[in-house]
């Protein structure tokens, strides 16, 4: 799987504005972490700076009918991971969940076994993405939005709250998706502006999109 994205981005938003460490929290190896997460440490590897609220459950075991938990969650650096927040253990599909970093997930959103997440992506509460879903980075996911099994969420992209992306459905880098199913709703203007996203730079995404789709397809349930 290609690596996971480095961009220099830093999110709008951060669980941490001083020194001061918040209730219920407490430091473990340079995170912040509420004392009622549970995180699989011998499965997990946790960057630095990241934030995991109450509740929170990292590294559970893989929810799939026929495979057991096989691999590891490995996470990157400065995410927020709000309460109730769920990433699975992968299977033998991939031997990997991963996160990137600069990522903010709200409120009972769902990272499911064998999904890869990159850089800067927005899940709003309720979100959930079934095994082996790719959500490239810059994504912002709108709150309740449900993602199909083996599908690619584009760079830059933008998926209306309630949305429903289906095994049919195609979320191109840098659009504006909605309903059930997804339609395209024209180009995600705003958000390719704040990244500073051009042409150029749209169309490797494009490419990147492409070969992604063409992993998932290869890729054995």
């Amino acid at each position: 799987m290609p690596a996971l994205s480095k961009a220099k981005k830093k999110s709008d938003f951060r669980v941490l504005e001083s020194n001061e460490i918040p209730f219920g929290y407490e430091y473990h190896y340079g995170n912040l972490i509420h004392k009622t997460a549970q995180i699989n440490w011998s499965k997990v590897e946790l960057g630095h700076g990241n934030t995991v609220g109450p509740f929170c459950v990292i590294g559970g075991e893989a929810q799939h009918n026929f495979y057991s938990s096989v691999g590891k969650v490995k996470i990157g650096d400065d995410n927020v991971f709000h309460n109730s927040v769920t990433v699975s253990l992968p299977t033998k599909m991939s031997g990997l969940t991963a996160i990137g970093d600069r990522c903010t997930f709200m409120t009972s959103a769902m990272i499911h076994h064998d999904c890869f997440v990159e850089d800067d992506v927005t899940m709003s509460s309720n979100v959930a993405a079934a095994g082996n879903v790719i959500i490239m980075r810059g994504a912002n996911l709108g709150m309740n939005s449900a993602i199909h099994q083996f599908k690619v969420i584009g760079s830059f992209s933008m998926i209306g709250m309630n949305a429903c992306v289906i095994k049919g459905s195609i979320a191109t880098p840098g659009r504006k998706l909605a309903g059930v199913p997804i339609r395209d709703i024209g180009s995600n203007t705003i958000g390719l502006s704040r990244s500073k996203i051009t042409k150029p730079m749209l169309e490797l995404e494009l490419e990147r999109f492409n070969l992604f789709e063409k992993l998932l397809e290869n890729r054995v349930d």
